[in-house]
């Protein structure tokens, strides 16, 4: 008995809004059964129907509408879709929009890091460590968290590459793309607040509770029509957090610079970076200001924002065994045929 119960079991319907139909079912069982069609006589053609009692006889006449409306419900329970082993399960998940800003003015250009001894300029380091940043968010994404990344490359303005998206290798075949232009002297320069400011324009319409400005440079505002502490109340308003790194060593460092005959030759350089207005920029935000003189603190620099707090939401995931709707259909085919022969058999009725 227990075994064909459990054939009736369910974790929960697909349609549920198909149970309505039980209320027409229930009117036509209501109506049929009282309901006498006039000049009608019914009959019994078995021979025990007759040697039952008059209240055992009026039961067996409503019999086969009682039947047909149980039959009926069956079907309409089928029709909803029970299934076995699909249960919803909501869990949180965490939600934040990061837009990368990746300085690739010229100062870029300094030979002040190394990555295995090997002397790399500030831009290379800085591919590597967001590729780095990068693969830290794929793999918190694995354990449930729901993070979009956009890329902005500034110079003497601000572009974006790679709007918010969650299709990191975009974001990543951007980075990989980033170059220094020298030729074009537009963007010759360091446009910070133009950058804060086309970053929140990107953030602003976000559904995300968390939004985050992650900016690299390597030196101060001095071009752009936004300066950086409007750029960091607008951010602010929008509810942004600005986290900035400044990457660079101090004191001189070593440049390429162009020789009029073509060639190149490293010349001593001191690029100072702006670390007050750095500072007061993602004060303003909330955020926080790092300062990162080698690759090793440039990537400490991003594991610590790859921390950032976040927003959690519910997910619903739904975990599928088998459709059960099988059980209901069958006994309901079978319980309507009974209502049909039973009725022909038992009470043909006679005009």
């Amino acid at each position: 008995m227990n075994g064909i119960l459990e054939a009736f079991y369910f974790d929960m319907l697909l349609h549920p809004w198909a149970l309505l139909l039980l209320a027409g079912v229930a009117a036509l069982l209501v109506a049929e059964i009282g309901a006498r069609a006039p000049g009608v006589i019914h009959l019994s053609t078995g021979a025990s129907l007759a040697q039952l009692p008059a209240s055992a006889r009026q039961w067996m006449r409503r019999l086969p509408a009682v039947l047909r409306a149980l039959g009926l419900a069956l079907l309409v329970v089928a029709l909803a879709r029970p299934v076995q082993g699909m249960q919803p399960v909501t869990e949180d998940a965490s939600v934040i929009d990061i837009m990368l800003c990746l300085d690739v003015s010229g100062s870029m250009r300094a030979l002040d890091f190394s990555i295995g001894g090997e002397r790399k300029n500030r831009l290379d380091v800085s591919q590597d460590v967001l590729r780095h940043f990068l693969d830290s968010r794929r793999e918190l994404r694995q354990e449930g968290h729901i993070d979009r990344l956009g890329l902005i490359l500034f110079a003497g303005y601000a572009w974006t590459v790679a709007p918010l998206t969650m299709d990191y290798d975009i974001v990543e075949r951007e980075v990989d793309r980033a170059y220094i232009d020298l030729d074009d002297p537009q963007k010759q320069g360091t446009a910070i607040g133009t950058t804060i400011g086309l970053a929140v324009s990107r953030l602003r319409n976000s559904d995300a509770d968390t939004k985050v400005v992650v900016l690299l440079t390597d030196g101060r505002n001095n071009t752009g029509e936004l300066d950086p502490v409007t750029a960091a109340y607008l951010a602010r308003d929008y509810g942004i957090r600005v986290y900035a790194i400044g990457a660079g060593s101090r004191g001189e460092v070593l440049i390429p610079q162009r020789t009029p005959f073509g060639g190149e030759r490293l010349t001593p350089v001191n690029i100072p970076i702006d670390d007050a207005a750095l500072e007061e920029i993602t004060g303003i935000t909330g955020g926080q200001y790092f300062r990162a003189t080698d690759a090793e603190s440039l990537m400490q620099a991003y594991d610590e924002i790859s921390e950032l707090e976040r927003t959690e939401i519910e997910v619903t995931e739904y975990y599928h065994n088998r459709e059960a709707f099988m059980p209901y259909a069958a006994t309901g085919a079978i319980v309507l045929a009974l209502a049909l022969f039973g009725r022909r058999l038992w009470f043909d009725p006679v005009p």
